[in-house]
């Protein structure tokens, strides 16, 4: 993560990391990991006010506009932020928790904020129906803000560390880095 953090700093953008796991994130290779009860305690309840807080932290430091890339659990989140219109552009990597249809349909009927979704052929999560179904409703001009979907095929959600994968993470990558320069004049 705070690899990644560094990639968009590098690339011009002022880059944060809320703690919206409260200090407890998902062990890495624990076979033994109970993930349906840790998500009991990572809902929107208890994440979004961590977000909410930062953005407000933020806007007293002076900062006045906000983007937001989400990847997996986070993607929900740059979602909901991209929803309720809180940051200027979206960016989601293979996202998921969504609520398909309605989570597209909220956007369509609701926010003013540019969205892509970066989207993986063996994806889980985010199947390549539901990307078609995002693309219905948001595709083909119908969300006049901005809609864009990136594809990776052969890769699955997480996009991987092998090779085909790791092209892809880096075309994500490079995909959400183009997305948020065309929509924030400051980085120009």
């Amino acid at each position: 993560m705070r690899l990644m953090a560094d990639d968009f700093a590098a690339n011009g953008f002022d880059t944060f990391i809320p703690d919206y796991l409260n200090g407890d994130p998902v062990p890495v290779d624990d076979p033994t990991f109970n993930m349906t009860a840790w998500f009991l305690n990572h809902g929107e309840a208890q994440t979004m006010p961590v977000l909410l807080a930062t953005i407000e932290g933020l806007k007293k430091e002076g900062f006045k506009e906000f983007a937001s890339t989400g990847y997996c659990f986070g993607g929900l989140y740059s979602t909901r932020l991209t929803q309720q219109n809180l940051v200027k552009v979206g960016t989601m990597a293979h996202p998921s928790l969504l609520t398909v249809p309605d989570d597209f349909l909220t956007l369509l009927a609701k926010s003013h904020v540019p969205v892509q979704f970066n989207t993986a052929e063996l994806d889980t999560a985010l199947t390549p129906a539901l990307q078609a179904v995002a693309d219905s409703i948001l595709g083909d001009g119908k969300y006049a803000p901005g809609y864009n979907r990136t594809f990776f095929a052969g890769v699955g959600h997480g996009f991987a560390s092998d090779p085909v994968a790791k092209a892809a993470k880096e075309g994500a990558f490079f995909a959400a880095v183009e997305w948020l320069r065309a929509h924030d004049e400051k980085s120009h």
